[in-house]
């Protein structure tokens, strides 16, 4: 009976402790790449997603970075994951918006 308890507090502990690690990667990956280091941010939000943590923000995040390394196809459709987890997201409505109009004067100057 006491190891059962032991368990059950381990377990417990485990699953309240879950939420925060993600906040922690998620904020410490967004540090990264306000310093720039955009690789390293990229490689802990994919992290994030490989391990289940997916997000609207999270989405967000990695269409911002396709889109600073032009690689607008892979951004197009981290936006679409991003706005079909949270449609209601004014920031992402509007991130996704600027990022069509980008693309619009691209094509115009073309």
């Amino acid at each position: 009976m006491k190891n059962l308890a032991i368990l059950t507090c381990l377990i417990l502990f485990i699953v309240s402790c879950a939420p925060h690690r993600f906040k922690s990667e998620f904020d410490f990956a967004n540090k990264l790449a306000q310093q720039g280091l955009w690789e390293e941010a990229y490689f802990r939000w994919k992290k994030s997603l490989s391990r289940g943590d997916e997000t609207a923000a999270i989405h967000n995040n990695l269409a911002i970075y396709y889109e600073r390394a032009g690689n607008l196809q892979s951004a197009e459709a981290e936006y679409k994951k991003a706005l079909k987890l949270d449609p209601g997201n004014t920031q992402l409505l509007s991130n996704y918006k600027k990022f069509k109009q980008h693309i619009e004067k691209k094509k115009n100057e073309n």
